[in-house]
């Protein structure tokens, strides 16, 4: 895997899943796109051994391509037929017919060389009516070396030959050529394509990119693999997001790497949506201490005039700082107790006790009372707590249900659509179509992070209408992330 691979694909999976998190203020995603991090500089010792490779590849296909045997030859052209093809499928259509050549098994030939030579002219022929004039010189220039080739050697030395070398010169300037077109191709699609349809060609790279380096070797490896891991992980749970909400409600913070050894280590399908579940299960632990809190104050019920009930406003401030904090690791430590580096507990048993001077009915609070309330925030917000594992439980159940009914909506509707044949279209159109475009629907929903539009989750314990909209902002978070690991894994996670 090379260095900053996986920064790259962090990059382009914050902008597939949650583009408000990582766009400036009053940028499209192009803007973004068009200063997109490139891939980090190379050593000067990494340029040299890349050169040292590839001249050891270019100079064994010249050998090659040089024996006098059409059986070398040919076997040889198969494989530089392949790099070819893989160099040229983003600049063609995938059933134009120079694609369709260099796929196709290579005919018996006495001349394999010159037939090549006859593929190479149509090869360039082709792309430079598709390049841009700019880049015409540059196949003219190869064009020109292909119109007067030299005589196919009969010297014994295979290296001599120079028709081979002339074979190899192109396909190579080729290669690099194509690279370059790519570029190209890619910038002009951006200029023309609107914010929809780039947000899916986003999403699409950032599966792609995704599965690839999950699948790497140096990662988990293998499809089987990840399906063992996902089965393992799964246990006897049917329902897959069902075990998720439960593992973030673990006090042990999840964690997704190789050979991971921590307790609640999730399987490979989540690597790249890890950062954004550790949010959501620091996020559900401040919904239990905010809830836990306000049944620790017992407020009376609103009345005009009366003190402002903004109790659970400035408690969700607190916490929602500390959720945000980028190092902000897990509320609650080993010894089940609110972290000293996370939320601060004097802070939290301060408004309890502003709370409780504002209501009282008595004209203060004693340093006793004072006391005591401070040693009951502590107790309220510790696991074996009886209220808190309550309203824990509560939640639990209620996001649960929510998400896998909502999952099961959308599987059922996904099937509805799939089934339905659409016969007369929906508008009628006269004329080309850009091909290119053609390939990227404006708006599709292949695992769009689109907002859904859900009734409230009114939880008894969280009714204060700052956490029923807290516990409507993580349900969102949980769904975005869970249909993207659908659309990304979906032929493992449903076999």
């Amino acid at each position: 895997m090379v260095p900053g691979e996986l920064e790259e694909a962090f990059f382009l999976h914050a902008l597939a899943t949650e583009p408000g998190r990582v766009l400036p203020p009053h940028k499209s995603l192009l803007a973004v796109m068009a200063h997109a991090p490139s891939a980090p500089q190379r050593s000067a010792l990494h340029a040299h051994v890349e050169g040292v490779v590839h001249k050891a590849f270019w100079d064994e296909a010249l050998h090659s391509l040089s024996s006098p045997s059409p059986a070398v030859q040919l076997s040889r052209l198969k494989l530089l037929y392949n790099d070819l093809h893989q160099a040229l499928t983003p600049l063609f259509p995938p059933q134009h017919s120079i694609l369709l050549t260099l796929a196709a098994p290579l005919p018996p030939t006495s001349s394999p060389l010159h037939s090549t030579l006859v593929l190479l002219n149509q090869v360039l022929a082709a792309l430079r009516q598709r390049c841009a004039p700019a880049r015409d010189p540059d196949i003219d220039a190869l064009l020109a070396k292909l119109a007067s080739p030299p005589p196919s050697s009969a010297s014994v030395v295979p290296s001599e030959n120079p028709l081979a070398a002339l074979v190899v010169s192109t396909l190579r300037d080729l290669i690099s050529l194509a690279d370059v077109l790519r570029c190209d191709l890619t910038n002009t699609l951006l200029g023309v394509m609107s914010e929809a349809q780039l947000a899916d060609v986003i999403r699409q790279q950032a599966r792609t990119r995704e599965r690839e380096l999950v699948l790497d070797p140096s990662m988990w490896g293998s499809v089987d693999k990840l399906k063992d891991l996902w089965t393992s992980w799964l246990g006897s749970e049917n329902i897959w997001t069902s075990r998720l909400v439960h593992a973030l409600t673990s006090p042990t913070p999840v964690t997704c790497q190789p050979d991971d050894p921590y307790p609640n280590s999730l399987p490979p399908q989540f690597f790249f949506s890890r950062p954004a579940l550790l949010y959501i299960q620091n996020y559900l632990q401040a919904l239990v201490i905010g809830a836990s809190l306000n049944a620790l104050i017992r407020l009376p019920a609103p009345t005009f005039p009366g003190p402002p009930r903004d109790f659970m406003s400035r408690i969700w401030t607190l916490l929602k700082v500390e959720i945000d904090r980028d190092d902000y690791s897990n509320a609650i430590d080993a010894k089940t107790n609110v972290r000293d580096d996370a939320t601060k507990l004097v802070n939290l048993a301060d408004e309890v006790i502003r709370a409780r001077r504002l209501f009282s009915t008595s004209p203060g609070i004693s340093e006793q009372n004072e006391r005591e309330l401070r040693a009951a925030v502590e107790r309220t917000l510790r696991l074996q707590d009886p209220v808190f594992a309550l309203l824990q439980s509560r939640l639990v159940r209620a996001i649960d249900q929510r998400i896998a009914d909502y999952m099961s909506d959308v599987e059922h509707q996904a099937r509805s659509e799939k089934d339905q044949i659409v016969r007369i279209p929906e508008t009628m159109r006269t004329g080309r179509v850009n091909e290119m475009l053609d390939n990227y629907p404006s708006g599709s929903r292949c695992g769009a992070p689109a907002k859904t539009i859900q009734p409230a989750v009114v939880v008894k314990g969280f009714e204060d209408e700052v956490l029923v909209q807290a516990v409507g902002e993580v349900v969102e978070k949980f769904v975005v992330i869970a249909q993207w690991v659908e659309s990304v894994w979906e032929d493992i996670i449903s076999s």
